[in-house]
């Protein structure tokens, strides 16, 4: 009698604990479902946020004569570095820039994301003018959604800074680039 009881009570646990499983598999499910809802579409948006405009000015070096914008510092980082598909990597930089007090000046943001084989999966560009109006330093993120979709893998984002005038039908100017690498790990 007591075996049948043991027996029964075990045959309960494994039930129990294989629809505790079944139900966290289905909310990852439900999570993931979530998070490419509410980020399809939605383009990944820079916020620049200059920090301590008097110190930064003060070691900057005035721009050469006829010059209208340098970076002398643009590094990026990523936060978490190995992530999974359905969750949000933030992209985060260092920036230092000297720029003209030029009302027409156009900063524009490439961000360009590579595949482990070297493929060009997308592009994408934001204006940055009105965030980055005067020289010093800045931090800036960039949230960046990683969809079900995506193969686990090495991935390879390259940042590149331009300027232009606005209504100069020239080429932007690049004046800043930084790379750095991501990877993305398998859901459990």
């Amino acid at each position: 009698m007591k075996d049948k009881i043991t027996i029964r009570r075990s045959a309960l646990c494994v039930i129990m604990l294989t629809t505790l499983l079944g139900g966290c598999a289905s909310m990852d499910q439900f999570s993931c479902d979530m998070h490419e809802k509410q980020t399809r579409g939605s383009k990944p948006v820079t916020a620049y946020r200059l920090i301590d405009p008097k110190s930064d000015q003060t070691a900057l070096r005035p721009l050469p004569a006829g010059s209208i914008a340098q970076v002398p510092t643009y590094k990026i980082r990523f936060m978490p570095g190995f992530t999974k598909p359905c969750t949000t990597l933030t992209l985060h930089k260092d920036v230092v820039i000297q720029r003209s007090d030029e009302a027409n000046v156009m900063l524009n943001e490439i961000r360009e994301f590579y595949a482990e084989d070297g493929t060009l999966i997308a592009t994408s560009t934001q204006d940055i003018s009105e965030q980055v109006k005067k020289s010093g330093a800045y931090l800036a993120t960039t949230p960046l959604p990683i969809p079900k979709s995506a193969p686990p893998g090495k991935y390879k984002i390259v940042n590149k800074l331009l300027y232009e005038r606005r209504g100069d039908r020239r080429a932007p100017v690049p004046i800043a680039r930084a790379e750095g690498f991501f990877y993305i790990i398998p859901p459990q």
